[in-house]
């Protein structure tokens, strides 16, 4: 969609608003897997006005894929039978601080980097 050059753009281009102002994505790009198991399911953006930019659409793609990943870790917590006390995170993502404090604020958890 050529909306970012390179990926450690995305960062500054969310933080430049304060919300996704209604418009959420949904990171099925390859099908979704626990806890849903429909491989047929796509990716998508919802909520788009004429007021989105494509600040609001890289902030839903940020805040979809933490709320994604909560609900992976939610399911596990319920299998597991406790809470989560941390959550380690590494990989490329993990150097989003947007991203990753948004997934703290949702999990309610701390997150700890390498």
């Amino acid at each position: 969609m050529k909306m970012i050059g390179i990926r450690s753009e995305i960062e500054a281009l969310a933080a430049s608003v304060p919300s996704t102002d209604g418009v959420v994505f949904v990171p099925a790009l390859t099908g979704l897997g626990a806890a849903h198991w429909d491989a047929s399911a796509t990716g998508m953006f919802t909520g788009l006005t004429r007021g989105t930019t494509r600040a609001h659409m890289a902030r839903a793609v940020l805040e979809g894929i933490a709320f994604q990943n909560a609900e992976i870790l939610t399911a596990m917590q319920k299998d597991y039978g406790k809470p989560l006390g941390s959550l380690n995170v590494d990989g490329g993502a993990s150097a989003n601080d947007l991203l990753m404090q948004f997934q703290a604020d949702v999990l309610g958890v701390e997150l700890r980097r390498p």
